[in-house]
């Protein structure tokens, strides 16, 4: 966990995670049953992600222990919420296509 996080994003974080991985666990769900090679692609990196996330929000639970902050209601409104969630999973699959490209070419 970034130890330069607000007490504010810890508790974001805490509160939006959860909701990442759920996002992450239906698309996986819905894609299950295919037998397609590339569908089959999106569930392996989808795990990847949702593997990602879960260790975030261990992180970011550890984090708030640490500093004794209590989970509280957050106020973020719908859009707010999409947005930083799809900036995280942006994030993470950045990552994993930067690492495909990187063992393809090495």
């Amino acid at each position: 966990m970034n130890q330069t996080a607000t007490n504010e994003e810890l508790l974001r974080d805490s509160f939006l995670l959860p909701h990442a991985l759920t996002k992450i666990e239906e698309e996986a769900r819905t894609l299950s049953d295919s037998k397609d090679p590339i569908r089959r692609l999106y569930i392996a990196a989808a795990k990847v992600i949702h593997g990602r996330l879960a260790n975030e929000l261990s992180g970011v639970r550890k984090e708030m222990r640490q500093r004794g902050i209590r989970t509280e209601k957050i106020d973020i409104n719908r859009e707010e919420a999409k947005a930083v969630i799809a900036e995280k999973l942006a994030r993470h699959i950045r990552d994993i296509t930067e690492k495909l490209k990187q063992n393809h070419n090495g």
